[in-house]
């Protein structure tokens, strides 16, 4: 056989393996991703770190080494633990890391990172506000504390008793979750709720009971209220009735108060377009312990899946299978008492908060991760 014959021959061989490999994709089709879900961290840096690691997805130098694989991290990365910092910094890096090596790093709020975005600080580790501080915030949160004194809702301000609830570094802290700064700014683009290969991945929970909307809806949904209330509260900023660092508490009085002007206005003398325009701002505060961002049976802090008896589970999972047409959720947000994974309903609902942040906390809880693989679904823990 002649040279030219024997390289058409070779030509011909490798179109045909080329024409089976497209066959075999096109008939078994493209294999599964790998998808690895980690639940509420709570500033547990090296626990998070620790099951990063041990799910293969970060490296030695805490890089990207997952490949193709999905990281799904489900909320409540904020409050209660010191390392805050950390985890936020590290799966900020990830994300454009994974999505290099053509994986995905996809980051989901819980009702904490909500919490710190509205001003509801109560469960920030005291430790973590030192942090934040630096030379200067002394004299910031004197000037703070000036600002609130000024304002309608501080008049009568104990300055004992607000300086002891805004340390050194609460200020900066506040700053660094404003719509405008690297945390605040990066959080608010992040949705509650994540569908992908037939499993749905949240914080809490999507209740019928509250919502019948779409994932996509209920994504827009939060992101709107979160939209609206940092408006109200900017608005109320620019009438000196709140501070940078006034908590949520502060805001829903100076709203409140502003209100009952409004409503003894549109008694006596009618409101005009301003008031009318005023009062759309401050009613999203006025109704925030309704909305999806706080209601105790919203997406966000619902513990139905955790708390309901086998046959209640069994009464309303297949509804919710149904209505989302997926194979199962896999949800955080109520830690398990065992430490482990717990699946509930023939394997279509995982509840994977751990209590990674062992201690005071959670004694015996521990870091944990959820790895599906099509219809595999496995616990990884760092011990085993």
């Amino acid at each position: 056989m002649s040279i030219s014959s024997r390289c058409g021959a070779a030509r011909w061989l490798s179109g045909l393996s080329w024409l089976a490999i497209v066959v075999t994709a096109v008939l078994h089709g493209a294999p599964p991703p790998r998808i690895v879900a980690i639940g509420d961290v709570h500033g547990a840096g090296n626990g998070f770190v620790a099951i990063l690691q041990r799910a293969g997805l970060i490296d030695a130098q805490e890089r990207w080494s997952g490949g193709n694989a999905i990281l799904v991290q489900t909320g409540d990365l904020l409050d209660r633990g010191p390392d805050v910092r950390h985890t936020l910094d590290l799966l900020m890096a990830l994300e454009p890391q994974a999505a290099a090596a053509g994986g995905r790093v996809q980051a989901l709020l819980g009702n904490h990172e909500v919490m710190n975005l509205i001003g509801e600080t109560r469960d920030v580790a005291a430790e973590l506000y030192q942090q934040f501080a630096d030379g200067r915030s002394e004299a910031r949160r004197d000037d703070a504390y000036q600002a609130a004194s000024k304002s309608n809702f501080g008049s009568a301000l104990d300055k004992t008793e607000w300086m002891s609830s805004h340390p050194l570094g609460y200020a900066e802290y506040r700053e660094a979750f404003t719509a405008g700064a690297p945390y605040g700014k990066w959080l608010r683009g992040k949705p509650i709720v994540a569908e992908i290969d037939g499993t749905i991945f949240m914080h809490g929970g999507l209740n019928l009971e509250f919502s019948t909307e779409s994932v996509d809806n209920v994504n827009k949904r939060v992101r709107r209220e979160l939209s609206e209330f940092d408006d109200g509260f900017r608005w109320l900023q620019q009438h000196d009735l709140a501070t940078p660092v006034s908590t949520l508490a502060e805001v829903a009085r100076a709203a409140q108060g502003e209100w009952a002007k409004l409503d003894a206005k549109r008694k006596r003398d009618g409101l005009n377009d301003e008031d009318v325009t005023e009062g759309k701002l401050l009613l999203p505060i006025l109704k925030i312990d309704s909305s999806a961002l706080l209601n105790a049976n919203g997406p966000l802090w619902f513990r139905g899946y955790s708390s309901w008896t086998d046959q209640e589970a069994a009464e309303r999972m297949p509804a919710l299978l149904k209505k989302y047409k997926v194979k199962r959720f896999v949800t955080a947000h109520t830690p398990q008492p065992s430490g482990q994974i717990t699946t509930r309903l023939g394997n279509t609902l995982y509840l994977i908060d751990t209590g990674m942040l062992d201690g005071k906390f959670y004694p015996g809880g521990r870091p944990s991760a959820l790895e599906i693989l099509g219809d595999k679904v496995t616990p990884i823990y760092v011990d085993r």
